[in-house]
C-alpha cells in the first residue's frame, strides 16, 4: 500500500475545498478502505504523525474499520494474529502518551471498539487488568486514559462490564474522589452513568448497592463543575443525571429526594450560569415525566411552583426568541407541573401567593403571576374553571395595568384562558371584548396589538352567536385596520383574529364577507419570505373559518383558487405550510360533504404521500425489518390486492429486530426523535379522518389504501402518528357502519351473539381495527394515545354496537376487559413510573391522569350500552373499581363513577339484580354527599336501580331510607338535583306503587314540577303519572287539577321537554281525562285542542 498517497488523500480530506474533499474520499473508500491493511497503516498514523488533525481523522477512520477487518473470519483473520497483539499494545501506549485531548479520546474509542470483538472473544483478557492498573497510577495522565478507555469500553460492551461491576465499582468509588485531576474524576462519573444502564436490581443487588453508595460523589462532581463555569464539561455531567432517571430506578431511589431539593436549589440560584439554571429545570421537568408517581408522594410541587413563579419574575422579553433562559426553562416547569401533579399540590399553591404577586410594587413580579397563572391552565382546567370568579378580575385588572409589559403578559394568559375555558371565559365577555379593543386602540406598539389579536382569535371561540353581532362593527374595523399594517406578524394576529370573528359570528358575518376576501386574497400566493409564507397559512387557515361561516353556495366562487394555492403550498418547502393546507383540506370536507368529492384524486394523493415519505435516511431499513413483522397482511392474502370486499386481514405480531450494534442503537435513537416529518404525518392522519367521515361514500374508493397506510403507522415511532393513525382507522370503521345503514342495512341491538349480522367488509374492518387498537393499548405509554383509544372505543360502541367484538375465543372482550381494569386500577403502563419500589397510595390525581381513568370509564359505559343484559359479566370485573371511585377523595371522581354506575344500571337491566344490595349501600351513601353533583347523580342511579332490579324485597326495604335522604333535595335551589330527585321518586313509584306513601309523594312531587333544565327526567315521572291513572289509582285522580297545569306545560314549547313517545302517551290521558269529564279540561285551550 503506498502509504505516501494515503497521507495524502488524508491531507485532502482537511482541506476546504469540498470537490477536492469529494474525490480524495472517494479515493479513499475505493482503493484503500477496501483492504485490510488500511487499518493497520491507519493505527500507524494515529500513533506516529505528528499533524494532530491527521492523527484524529486517522482514529476515526480506523475505528469505522474495525467491524469490518479486525474479526476472525471463517478462512482466518484478515489480520495476523501477531500484528494484531501489536497494535493492541501500540495503540494502548501512544494513546495514553498523546498530549491532544481529542485525539486521545478518539483513540479510545479505537480501542474500545476492538475490545467490543476480542474480550467475547476470549482475547486481549489482560486490557481490563491494565486499565484498571492505569487508573490506579501515580500519573494524573494515567488515570485520565485508563478511566477514559474504560469508559468506552463500558459503552461498547454494557452487560459484559455489568456482570463484572465488582471489578470496575470500587475502582470508580476511589477515582470519583480523585483530587488530582478533574478529568478523572468527569470521565468516572461519565463511566458510572454508563455503568449504570446496565445495573439491574435483580441481577446485580451488590452492583447497584455499590452505585448508590458513590452518588453523592457524582452529584460533588457536578457541582464543582457548575462552580467552575466549566460549560461543556458540565453539561456532559448534566447528561449523565438525566440518564440516571429512566435506568433501574433502585440506583438512586434513595437518594431521589436528595438529588431533586439539589437541582431545586440550583435552579433558584442567582449566583450561577444561566444555562446551568435551565438545566437544572430541565431535569426537573425530566423527574415529572418519569418519576411522577413520586415527586407527587413527595410532594415537591408546591415548592417548585413557588421556586419557578419567582424564576419568571426574571423574565425580560415576552417575545417569541429560541433562546433558553431560566424565567422560560420555569415557565415549561409550571406547565408540566399543572399537567402531573393534583392541583392541591401547584395551582392552589400558585393561587394562593398570587395576590401578593398582583399587588407588588414590582412591575416584573404582577407580569410573572399572571404569566404563571397562564402556563398552568393547560394543565388544570377543570380546577381552575371553578376558580374563574376570583380569577378573572385580576386579569382584568392587569389588562389596565400602567405597565405596557404587564399588559402584553396578561393578554397572553387571557388567550390561554380562552383556549381552555372557552365557555367560562366567554361568559365574561361584555368586560373582556372593550378591554381587549382599548389594546388594540393603545400606542403600546406592535408587541401589544399581536398579542391583543390573539387574545380576541382565542376569546371569541366562546362567545354566543348573538354577543358576537354586536361587537362586528367594532372589531371588524380595528381588525382590518391591524391587517394594514406592514408588520407581517402583527398581519398574521389580525388575519387569525378575523378567521375567529367569522367562525363566532357564523352567517352573521356575511356583511363583511366580500370586503375580507379581498383583502385577504392576494396573500395566498405570497412566497417571497419565511414570514410571507407564514403570514400566507394563517390566511389560508382564516379563509377555512370564513368558509365555515358564510356557507358552501357563498365561498364557491373562491374553492378552486384557494385548492390550487393549497396544493402549490404543499411544495414550497415549508412544514407549517403543508399541515395548513392539509387542514384547508380537512376544514373543506367540512363545509362541502361529499360535493367535496372530485377533489379527492389530489387530495388523497397528497395525504397518501405525507404517510409515506420517509423520515430518516434509514426508514426504508426499518420499512423493510418491520413491516412483516407489524402487519403480517392488509389487503388480500398472498400479493393480490383486494377492496374492502376482499379478503382483508390484520395480524399482529411481536416486532423480533436485532439491534445489538451501535449502528442499530443510533438507528432506533434517531427514529425515537419526534421529527417535522413524522409531525407532519401526525396531522395528515388526523386530517384523513376528517375528510373521510364527511365524504362519506364518496371517499370509499380510497379506503383500502387508507387502512393499509394507518395500520403500518399504528406502529409508528412518535406517539402523535400511533394516536392520529388508530383515531382515523375507528373513524373509517363508524363511516362505512353509517354508510351501511344508510343503505338499509339493520340497526344493531345489544348483546352476543348479535342479532343483526354487518356485511363481511365491516366484519374484516372491525376485526383490523380492534387489532390494531389491541396491538398497541397494552404497550403504550403515553397518555394521551391511551386516553384517544378509550374515546374512540366508547364512541364507536355507542354508535355500531358490539360488532367489533366478536370473535371466536372471546379474546378481543378479554383483553378489552384486562385493559380497562388496568386503567382503573391506575396500573396500566402509561400511568406507572418505572419504579420498582412501593409507592403510597395517591388518592390525588392529575387533570390530565383523570382523563385516562374517565375515558376508560366511558368505556364502560359503552359496553353496558352494547352488551345490555350481558354487562354483568363485565361488571363483575369492573364494578367494585368503580364504587371505590365512587368514595374517592375528590368530588368530580365520584360524581363520574356514580353517574356511569347510573347508565351502567341502566343498559343491563335486570342483570343488575345480582349486585343490588351493593350497589344500593353505596348509591344511599352517595346521597348524602357533600357534592351536589355526586348527589344528583346518586339520585337518578338509585332511581334506576329500584326499577331495573328484580330483587323486590332488597329494594322495597329500603324505600324509607332513600325517600328520608331525598326530601332535603327538594327544598334546595339546584335544579338538577331536583329533577334527578323527582325522576328517582317516580321510578320509585313505577316499580313498587304500594311501596311510596302516595298521599305525601305525589303533592310534594306536584309542587315541583314542571321541571325546567333535565328534560330526560320528564320521561319517568309522565310515564309514572300515566301508569297511575291506567291503574284507576285515587289519590292521582283526586289531584288531577294540580296536574293538568304540569301538562298543559310540558305539551307545550320547548318540543323537546318530552320524547315522541312520552307526548304521545300523556296527549292519550288528557284525551282520557276529557272523555271521562270533559269539564276538567275548561281554561286548557292547548289540551282541549290536543283532546279533540
Amino acid at each position: 500500500m503506498d502509504e505516501h498517497n494515503f497521507i495524502q488523500l488524508l491531507e485532502h480530506v482537511l482541506t476546504p475545498d469540498t470537490n477536492i474533499v469529494k474525490h480524495a474520499t472517494g479515493t479513499l473508500r475505493r482503493d484503500y478502505y477496501s483492504k485490510p491493511e488500511s487499518l493497520s497503516v491507519l493505527i500507524h498514523l494515529l500513533r506516529t504523525y505528528p499533524n494532530p488533525q491527521i492523527r484524529q481523522l486517522a482514529a476515526v477512520e480506523a475505528r469505522n474499520l474495525v467491524p469490518k477487518f479486525w474479526p476472525a473470519k471463517d478462512d482466518g483473520s484478515l489480520i495476523p494474529a501477531e500484528l494484531k497483539s501489536w497494535l493492541r499494545e501500540s495503540i494502548l501506549q501512544s494513546t495514553i502518551e498523546e498530549t491532544n485531548s481529542l485525539v486521545k479520546h478518539s483513540s479510545a474509542r479505537v480501542i474500545s471498539s476492538m475490545a467490543k470483538i476480542d474480550l467475547p472473544a476470549g482475547e486481549w483478557t489482560d486490557l481490563p487488568g491494565f486499565l484498571v492498573q492505569a487508573a490506579s497510577s501515580d500519573r494524573a495522565e494515567n488515570r485520565e486514559v485508563g478511566i477514559y478507555i474504560l469508559f468506552t469500553l463500558i459503552e461498547s460492551l454494557e452487560e459484559v462490564v455489568a456482570d463484572k461491576w465488582h471489578e470496575f465499582l470500587p475502582l470508580f468509588s476511589r477515582t470519583i474522589d480523585d483530587q488530582g485531576s478533574m478529568a478523572v474524576r468527569l470521565n468516572t462519573l461519565l463511566a458510572l452513568g454508563k455503568m449504570a444502564e446496565s445495573l439491574n436490581s435483580e441481577k446485580h443487588p451488590g452492583g447497584v448497592a455499590a452505585f448508590k453508595e458513590v452518588l453523592p460523589s457524582m452529584v460533588a462532581v457536578l457541582k464543582e463543575l457548575i462552580d467552575a463555569a466549566d460549560e461543556e464539561k458540565a453539561n456532559s455531567a448534566f447528561e449523565v443525571f438525566q440518564t440516571l432517571l429512566i435506568v433501574d430506578s433502585a440506583l438512586i431511589s434513595s437518594h431521589f429526594r436528595d438529588l431533586v431539593q439539589f437541582f431545586s436549589d440550583l435552579a433558584s440560584s442567582t449566583n450561577v450560569d444561566d444555562d446551568f439554571r435551565s438545566k437544572a429545570m430541565s431535569f426537573l421537568i425530566s423527574c415529572l415525566r418519569y418519576k411522577k408517581m413520586k415527586m407527587q408522594a413527595l410532594k415537591f410541587g408546591e415548592q417548585l411552583t413557588l421556586r419557578a413563579l419567582q424564576i419568571v419574575t426574571e423574565f425580560k422579553d415576552l417575545e417569541d426568541t429560541d433562546e433558553t433562559t431560566p424565567a422560560r426553562s420555569a415557565l415549561g416547569l409550571l406547565d408540566y407541573l399543572s399537567a402531573s401533579l393534583p392541583p392541591s399540590q401547584v395551582v392552589v399553591p400558585l393561587l394562593n401567593i398570587l395576590p401578593q404577586y398582583t399587588a407588588s410594587q414590582d412591575p416584573e413580579y404582577r407580569k410573572a403571576a399572571v404569566l404563571a397563572l397562564g402556563m398552568c391552565v393547560e394543565g388544570a382546567p377543570d380546577f381552575i374553571a371553578t376558580q374563574i370568579s376570583s380569577i378573572f378580575p385580576v386579569v382584568l385588572q392587569l389588562l389596565s395595568d400602567p405597565e405596557a409589559r404587564v399588559r402584553q403578559a396578561a393578554l397572553h394568559t387571557v388567550a390561554q384562558l380562552a383556549d381552555d375555558l372557552a365557555e367560562d371565559m366567554g361568559k365574561e365577555h361584555s368586560r373582556l371584548i372593550p378591554a381587549l379593543i382599548r389594546l388594540l386602540d393603545s400606542r403600546d406598539g406592535s408587541d401589544t396589538w399581536k398579542a391583543a389579536c390573539n387574545a380576541i382569535d382565542a376569546v371569541l371561540v366562546g362567545i354566543d352567536k348573538k354577543d358576537v353581532e354586536t361587537y362586528l362593527p367594532t372589531l371588524m374595523p380595528r381588525l382590518s385596520e391591524m391587517f394594514q399594517r406592514d408588520d407581517l406578524k402583527l398581519k398574521a394576529a389580525a388575519v387569525g383574529g378575523i378567521g375567529s370573528t367569522a367562525h363566532a359570528a357564523k352567517d352573521s358575518f356575511s356583511p363583511y364577507f366580500q370586503a375580507a376576501m379581498g383583502a385577504l386574497f392576494p396573500y395566498i400566493s405570497v412566497k417571497d419570505s419565511e414570514d410571507e409564507l407564514d403570514l400566507r397559512g394563517v390566511v389560508v387557515d382564516a379563509m377555512g373559518n370564513i368558509a365555515e361561516a358564510v356557507g358552501m353556495q357563498a365561498f364557491t366562487p373562491y374553492v378552486e383558487p384557494l385548492m390550487q394555492s393549497a396544493m402549490e403550498a404543499l411544495n414550497l418547502g415549508h412544514p407549517r405550510l403543508r399541515e395548513t393546507s392539509f387542514m384547508f383540506f380537512s376544514i373543506m370536507a367540512r363545509v362541502y360533504r361529499e360535493e367535496f368529492t372530485p377533489f379527492l384524486p389530489n387530495v388523497t394523493q397528497a395525504l397518501f404521500q405525507s404517510l409515506e415519505q420517509t423520515e430518516t435516511d434509514i426508514d426504508v431499513e426499518i420499512g423493510e425489518l418491520a413491516k412483516d413483522a407489524i402487519i403480517t397482511s392488509v389487503g388480500a392474502v398472498g400479493t393480490q390486492k383486494a377492496s374492502l370486499g376482499g379478503d382483508i386481514q390484520a395480524e399482529i405480531q411481536p416486532t423480533d429486530i436485532d439491534v445489538d450494534d451501535e449502528d442499530d442503537d443510533a438507528l432506533w435513537d434517531e427514529l425515537n426523535a419526534v421529527n417535522a416529518v413524522a409531525l407532519e404525518k401526525e396531522v395528515a392522519a388526523e386530517v384523513i379522518g376528517e375528510v373521510l367521515s364527511h365524504c362519506k361514500e364518496g371517499y370509499l374508493q380510497y379506503l383500502e389504501k387508507t387502512v393499509e397506510l394507518l395500520a403500518l403507522k399504528a406502529q409508528h415511532p412518535y406517539e402523535g402518528v400511533r394516536k392520529a393513525s388508530i383515531s382515523t382507522l375507528w373513524r373509517a370503521y363508524s363511516t362505512l357502519w353509517r354508510v351501511m345503514q344508510d343503505k338499509g342495512m339493520a340497526k344493531w341491538l345489544p348483546g352476543l351473539p348479535l342479532k343483526a349480522q354487518p356485511p363481511p367488509e365491516l366484519v374484516r374492518l372491525g376485526n383490523l381495527v380492534i387489532n390494531c387498537t389491541l396491538a398497541n393499548w397494552s404497550i403504550e405509554t403515553d397518555r394521551a394515545s391511551v386516553t384517544d383509544i378509550c374515546v374512540n372505543v366508547a364512541e364507536t360502541l355507542s354508535l355500531c354496537g358490539p360488532a367489533f367484538l366478536v370473535d371466536t375465543n372471546g379474546t378481543i372482550m378479554l383483553e378489552l376487559a384486562s385493559q380497562l381494569v388496568l386503567i382503573l386500577k391506575k396500573q396500566h403502563p402509561s400511568q406507572l413510573d418505572e419504579e420498582d419500589e412501593e409507592l403510597p397510595e395517591l388518592h390525588e390525581s392529575s387533570e390530565y391522569d383523570w382523563i385516562l381513568v374517565d375515558s376508560a370509564m366511558d368505556v364502560v359505559l359503552g359496553l353496558s350500552k352494547a352488551l345490555g343484559t350481558q354487562f354483568g359479566e363485565i361488571w363483575k370485573l369492573v364494578g367494585t373499581l368503580l364504587i371505590k371511585y365512587a368514595s374517592s377523595s375528590e368530588a368530580v371522581e365520584r360524581s363520574t363513577s356514580v353517574g356511569v354506575i347510573a347508565d351502567c344500571i341502566k343498559y343491563m337491566e335486570e342483570g343488575c339484580t345480582p349486585h343490588t344490595s351493593q350497589l344500593m349501600k353505596t348509591l344511599l351513601h352517595r346521597l348524602s354527599d357533600e357534592d351536589q353533583d355526586t348527589k344528583s347523580c346518586a339520585a337518578y342511579a338509585l332511581g334506576m336501580l329500584c326499577i331495573k332490579s328484580q330483587a323486590a324485597q332488597e329494594v322495597t326495604s329500603n324505600y324509607g331510607a332513600i325517600l328520608q335522604k331525598l326530601e332535603p333535595f327538594l327544598q334546595v335551589q339546584n335544579h338538577r338535583m331536583l329533577d334527578n330527585a323527582c325522576g328517582c321518586i317516580s321510578r320509585m313509584i313505577m316499580a313498587h306503587p304500594d311501596s311510596v306513601p302516595l298521599g305525601d309523594v305525589l303533592p310534594a312531587l306536584a309542587g315541583l314540577l314542571p321541571l325546567k333544565e333535565d328534560y330526560e327526567e320528564n320521561e319517568p315521572i309522565y310515564k309514572m303519572l300515566v301508569q297511575l291513572y291506567k291503574n284507576s289509582n285515587q289519590t292521582a285522580f283526586g289531584m288531577t287539577q294540580q296536574f293538568l297545569p304540569i301538562i298543559a306545560a310540558v305539551l307545550s314549547p320547548p318540543e323537546e321537554q318530552l320524547t315522541l313517545e312520552t307526548r304521545k302517551e300523556l296527549i292519550e290521558l288528557v284525551q282520557f281525562l276529557f272523555k271521562t269529564e270533559p269539564s276538567v279540561l275548561r281554561g286548557y285551550d292547548n289540551l282541549i285542542l290536543l283532546a279533540n
